[in-house]
């Protein structure tokens, strides 16, 4: 039987081994990502800014409009371009 400091040994070793080969991790591209604040404009040129954004919905905000507007992710990011700063 192995004494508790043999299977400590072993699990470091584990450890290790697979600290090196892990792969490696790229960077996360997040221009794609909606972000409530990000300003895009619809297909007609006008300005939105998004409120809220689910992984479902997207709430946003029309330049001179008082209501807020909701739709699907997916028609969002059809119809509506991000502004660049």
């Amino acid at each position: 039987m192995r004494t508790s400091q043999e299977l400590k040994d072993d699990l470091i070793n584990r450890m290790k081994n697979a600290m090196k080969n892990r792969p490696i991790e790229e960077p996360v591209d997040r221009r794609g990502e909606i972000i409530p604040g990000k300003r895009y404009r619809d297909e007609r040129g006008r300005m939105v800014t998004v409120k809220r954004a689910s992984q479902l919905r997207v709430e946003y905000c029309r330049e001179g409009y008082a209501g807020v507007s909701e739709t699907g992710r997916r028609e969002f990011e059809i119809k509506f371009t991000e502004v660049m700063a």
